[in-house]
């Protein structure tokens, strides 16, 4: 006869609902973030085309630091 066991069980749904919670926090995070930018005036943030063309403008930052 197939069987539940009950401590595992509790175990596993609480370690998914801490693990739901950090990804609301993270997304309350984001949410926040945003609302920031909005409230700054941004409307579109510009995203460079591929990694190496922000790693490149990265590396001219840290060479001339103001």
């Amino acid at each position: 006869m197939p069987s539940v066991n009950i401590d595992e069980n509790i175990k596993k749904i609480r370690m998914s609902i801490e693990e739901l919670s950090q990804e609301v926090f993270r997304l309350q995070g984001m949410l926040s973030t945003f609302e920031g930018f909005k409230k700054a005036g941004l409307k579109d943030i510009q995203l460079p085309e591929n990694q190496e063309e922000e790693a490149e403008q990265l590396e001219s930052i840290q060479e001339k630091p103001e």
